[in-house]
This record gives C-alpha cells, structure tokens and sequence, in this order.
C-alpha cells in the first residue's frame, strides 16, 4: 500500500460518507448560484462581463469587498473542516496503528491524505465553477478565458493550501479537540486579526527604533513592511493574485489596501512593482502555504509515538 493507495482512500470515504456530495452541492449553490442571480437576474446586457462578479472588486474606505475574498473565507473554513481531524481522528480510534502496519511508512499516510483529501475539497470546487461557466455561457456573459482559467487555478492551489495546513495541524496536535481548537483559532487569525496584527507590527518596530535612538522609519518604509505582513497570508495573496489577472499587478496590489497605505505606495508602483511584491513572490507565498504546513507536520509526526 503506497500513498496513491491511501489518497484513493480518502476520496473514497469523501464519497461513501456523502462529504464530497455535500461539499459538492454548496459549492454549486454559492459560486453556480452567485453566476446566475448576476448574470441572470441583476445585472444589464452591457454589464454581463465575469469580470463583474469574479474581478469584483470593491474599497468602501473603512473596509474593502470583494467576491474573491467572501471565496477564499468560505473555501478555507471548508478546507481546514476537511482535513484537521484527517489523522488525530484515527490516533484516537486506533486505526492509524492498522493503516501503519501495512507496507505504508508515515510519509505514505501524510502525502496520501493530503492529496486524497485535497482532491475532494478541489473536485467540489471545480463543480461550482463547471456550472457558473454553464451559466455564463448560457446567458451570453463574455468569460474571458485569460482571466477566468487562471482564477480557478489560483481557488484550486488555495484550497490545497488550507488543506495542508489543516492535515499539518493534525499530524502536530496530540488530540482530535487539541486539532479543533488550533484549527478555529488559526482560521480567525487568518480571516480577523492577521490585518490588524500585520500593521501593528511596523508601529511597534518603529517605536524600537525611536527608543534605540535610531530614529523613526520612514512612512514609506513602515507601508513597504506592513503590505508585506499582510501578503503572508494566503486569503490576501490570493485575493490579490486573482485581482492581478484581471485588472493588472500595480492596481491589484491596492486591493485590500487602506486609503493611507493606497496614498504612500501609489507612487513606488507607479515606478515599477517592487520584487517583494510581485506576482512571483506572490506565488511562491501561496506555494509556501501548500508545502510547508505539511513537511512541518509530517516531521513532527514521524517522530511521535503512536
């Protein structure tokens, strides 16, 4: 038994405990649903461009809307409630010592079930977005292919990530309630507090600064420090990754932003977006989230004693 044996598995106990039919199902009503209540029912002939609900895109000021980002909160909470209890559930019923005594070795179990489990959480995703490309199609909504494909690309390699971090979760936690709680705790930092944190940051550094003597930094610099912050988390990459294909690197990274963030950094994107913010690094952050969760667990739970 290898790990393509233990992610057929997964998959399959996705579809016999009804979990995949049931992620299925809301993924359809909320991303096939949202197509067709714009495109169908609210929106005018002259504004029925994907754009409009998948590049949406708005800053109220205090805060910023976006249909991506409401995507990305509801598609993480799914994924983390699909694989944080992925293997302290079996530590706690005693399974994992079956799956382990066959010719399966620990690295096996982790990378079978994150791709098992990935797979669902995408195949549900890929479903919604079969029926909002049915729905475009049948409203004669212009889809543009250049912006449209790769926004599903960039859902599908989010909710991998989320994945990952839930199945690192529970190859770290000793028990399946010690995963529920890092996992709630971990999605309200991500969706609430990682913002606030992340400018927090450059005003506690700053502070150092003055108090060392060294003077204060300078606003642009104390901007530079928290948007990076901010892109860490991979709600906000993504959110501005998808905002990118549709409307250009500069103007994406002013997504999500606040208006004094928007005032100081305005000028250094207008010069060229800088190597930290770029799309790459973009990337490789949203890549980071799919790897690293998961080696980190897998190291922790190859050394535990089951």
């Amino acid at each position: 038994m290898t790990w393509q044996a233990v992610a057929r598995k997964e998959f399959d106990d996705a579809i016999r405990s009804r979990w995949l039919h049931g992620a299925t199902a809301f993924f359809v009503l909320f991303v096939g649903g949202a197509a067709l209540l714009a495109f169908g029912f609210l929106l005018p002939a002259e504004l029925k461009d994907a754009s409009n609900l998948f590049g949406f895109f708005v800053d109220l000021g205090i805060f910023s809307l976006s249909f991506p980002g409401l995507l990305a909160l509801v598609l993480g909470f799914i994924a983390l409630s699909t694989s944080y209890g992925s293997i302290t559930e079996e530590r706690e019923t005693g399974t994992i010592k079956l799956a382990l005594s066959l010719p399966n070795s620990r690295r096996d179990l982790v990378v079978g079930k994150l791709l098992g489990r990935g797979a669902v959480v995408v195949a549900a995703l890929l479903a919604g977005f079969l029926v909002a490309f049915v729905v475009l199609v049948a409203t004669g909504t212009g889809i543009g292919y250049g912006s449209f494909v790769p926004m599903v690309a960039l859902t599908a390699l989010l909710a991998i990530a989320f994945v990952s971090v839930g199945l690192g979760i529970s190859a770290v936690a000793d028990s399946n309630r010690e995963a529920t709680l890092a996992t709630l705790g971990l999605y309200l930092i991500f969706g609430i507090l990682w913002k606030p944190i992340a400018e927090g940051i450059p005003k506690l550094v700053n502070y150092a600064f003055e108090q060392a003597g060294a003077g204060a930094l300078e606003n642009v610099t104390r901007v530079k420090i928290g948007l990076f912050l901010k892109y860490l988390n991979p709600l906000r990459t993504y959110e501005t990754l998808t905002a990118q294909v549709y409307y250009g690197a500069a103007r994406a990274r002013l997504v999500g932003a606040t208006t004094g963030e928007q005032i100081v950094i305005s000028p250094v994107l207008e010069a060229g977006v800088p190597a930290y913010l770029s799309g790459g690094a973009m990337m490789t952050i949203l890549l980071a989230w799919i790897i690293v969760p998961t080696v980190v667990g897998y190291y922790v739970f190859q050394r535990e004693d089951l």
